[in-house]
């Protein structure tokens, strides 16, 4: 072999053991490349909130309502036409801190029925302490008023009733026997009075003081001046003897204009009567002639004081 030869003999056989080194397979085993690492974090361990501390302060507990009164017609007491016309809780407060005794609503004129607004009695009453009644004005139909005044006591559970008889009683006072009878027949001992004209005679008073009814004459002196004033109402009203006798003065503008608290208090002074009312408690009525009224009950005896 020339020399040339075997040069290139050698040079293709080095070049084959380079390929097969290169090719031969590693005894070292191979590992798997880590997964790529995550960029969101991981969720927080879900944890129940405490819950929050109890208050430091307690709350104040609600107003415990007055002392109940019992009725009495020698109390002083007021006439609410439009319960709408006064908040209940107001006027409540005012009448007890003024020493009165009661409230009489509106229920119905000549056997309908209208009454108070819903949850107005309860809320005095709670306000207050003090006995509700019912009023109304009777009509020509006797036996239909007292069934509407018997049905309104049982409704709105009040305390004590006040019939209203004025025009139709004196144009046919035997009415009065007609209408007493029934109204006794269904409330055989429930407090109640007669609201009228000051001199009354007409309409028949023997039925009422007869059954048991308080009179309580209207002594509307803004109205019809001096002819009517409480005294007067008093001297005409026999058969009830003055005890029973209880002025109501008003307190809206009347024909005569208006008549403040003082100069009524001291017509009712005059009189030598003892409880009274106002109508309207709903007109012209700021707190301070409820106080004036309170004060002249507490220094002239006007009626009995509720504490």
């Amino acid at each position: 072999m020339t020399p040339k030869a075997l040069f290139l003999a050698g040079a293709g056989l080095l070049a084959i053991t380079g390929i097969a080194i290169v090719l031969w397979p590693s005894s070292k085993p191979q590992r798997a490349a880590p997964p790529p690492a995550t960029t969101t974090a991981p969720p927080a361990p879900t944890t129940t909130a405490p819950p929050p501390p109890p208050p430091t302060t307690t709350a104040p507990l609600p107003k415990p309502p007055p002392p109940a009164v019992p009725m009495s017609w020698e109390h002083a007491g007021a006439f609410v036409w439009h319960t709408h016309d006064v908040d209940p809780q107001w006027l409540g407060e005012q009448l007890r801190a003024a020493g009165f005794g009661w409230v009489a609503v509106y229920v119905g004129k000549d056997g309908a029925a209208d009454p108070p607004d819903d949850g107005w009695i309860y809320r005095f009453s709670l306000a207050s302490g003090l006995p509700v009644g019912g009023w109304s004005v009777l009509g020509n139909e006797p036996h239909a008023d007292a069934a509407l005044a018997a049905r309104m006591v049982r409704r709105e559970s009040l305390s004590f009733f006040i019939a209203n008889a004025e025009a139709p009683y004196q144009a046919d006072p035997a009415r009065s026997q007609q209408f007493v009878d029934a109204f006794r027949a269904a409330e055989p001992s429930l407090p109640a009075g007669l609201s009228s004209l000051c001199d009354a005679r007409g309409i028949d008073l023997v039925p009422w003081a007869g059954a048991g009814f308080a009179f309580l004459p209207q002594a509307y002196v803004n109205d019809f001046g001096s002819n009517v004033a409480p005294a007067q109402c008093v001297r005409a009203a026999s058969p009830f003897p003055p005890s029973e006798v209880h002025p109501t003065v008003g307190s809206y503008r009347g024909q005569k204009g208006w008549v403040l608290p003082q100069t009524y208090t001291r017509l009712l002074a005059q009189a030598g009567t003892t409880g009274f009312s106002v109508y309207l408690a709903e007109t012209n009525m700021p707190d301070t002639s409820w106080q004036a009224y309170g004060q002249a009950i507490a220094q002239q005896h006007l009626a009995v004081k509720v504490s």
